[in-house]
């Protein structure tokens, strides 16, 4: 039976409800990595056959953003270009803006940040031409997180304000905002420790674990944590409060960990190692370094392994 052309341009709803309460079960710790990758491949395989372009990219970007988290950049990549070719096959402007930005999540960590920052650029622009502020709000703040990656803090500080604004014209009552804000304020904590202002990463980072408990994705519970404990590790003992940073640090691992998320247990090991370097303990920090130095290099994370090794000279 021929498509409709709705059908064509976008997944049936049956099949994208199912997509989307996989990843749902997923991200909330409800659903194993290897059965939440079998079910969508399972999926993928019934799209294939069929000759359904729209339902296949759609099961192709939930692929990636399952890969994405697992750390595996390459896979997660190969996944996105397929799902944005199958969308430009039916038509689709918006999920093929879409990929562009999960596509520069995969550069980003990369560390190829001038195309990181091409294909949030992309996103925006599309998003705009199409008024879609949801999109435009996700190319902003992840455009932002790459400038704060490389260092431009004054850069990172505008576009995220600017996201912070075109989040505020959201109005309609999308999960992904509480989300969204929860990753804006992981960037401004970031910012506000840079420039030594403890009391706003303190606020900020609050306000970042206010915005999980919106949406109780245990991804952005493992990020609220180990904000949480980066901050507390630079407010030290007069902080007005004794939080153990390792605790904050601990879950956060225990989150990634039971997750499968090799690229943020990576990430929150080199926080935490950081953060013994603040407290002195260089010897654990030295350790920490080593290891996930190794990680980085193996999960393709080229710039944060540089960075690794540049910390562990500077403790030896």
């Amino acid at each position: 039976m021929a498509l409709s052309v709705q059908q064509d341009l976008e997944p049936t709803s049956a099949f994208n409800d199912f997509i989307t309460q996989v990843l749902q079960q997923w991200s909330k710790g409800e659903l194993p990595f290897k059965e939440a990758l079998a079910r969508v491949s399972a999926s993928a395989q019934e799209a294939i056959a069929e000759n359904h372009f729209a339902n296949q990219g759609r099961a192709e970007h939930a692929l990636g953003y399952l890969q994405h988290y697992r750390g595996d950049l390459n896979a997660s990549t190969r996944h996105y270009e397929r799902a944005r070719r199958l969308f430009q096959r039916v038509g689709n402007t918006r999920r093929m803006a879409t990929m562009d930005m999960n596509n520069g999540e995969n550069y980003r960590l990369k560390g190829d940040f001038a195309r990181a920052r091409h294909l949030y650029r992309a996103a925006f622009d599309a998003a705009r031409e199409l008024d879609n502020v949801a999109l435009q709000a996700m190319s902003a703040v992840n455009e932002g997180l790459a400038l704060l990656s490389i260092g431009q803090m004054e850069a990172a500080r505008h576009t995220l304000q600017e996201a912070q604004q075109i989040i505020e014209l959201w109005t309609d009552n999308n999960s992904n905002r509480p989300r969204l804000l929860c990753e804006l304020y992981h960037g401004l904590t970031s910012i506000y420790l840079h420039e030594g202002k403890l009391d706003l990463a303190w606020d900020a980072a609050q306000k970042a674990m206010d915005y999980v408990r919106e949406a109780p994705e245990k991804i952005q519970l493992g990020l609220a944590y180990r904000n949480m404990g980066e901050v507390l590790s630079r407010m030290g003992t007069g902080a007005g409060t004794d939080d153990d940073p390792d605790a904050y640090f601990r879950v956060a691992l225990e989150i990634f960990r039971e997750m499968n998320m090799e690229a943020e247990i990576a990430r929150t090991i080199f926080a935490q190692a950081r953060s013994l370097v603040e407290r002195g303990r260089k010897t654990m920090a030295a350790r920490k370094l080593q290891q996930v130095m190794i990680m980085f290099t193996e999960l393709g994370m080229v710039d944060d392994a540089a960075k690794a090794a540049e910390a562990q000279l500077a403790v030896i």
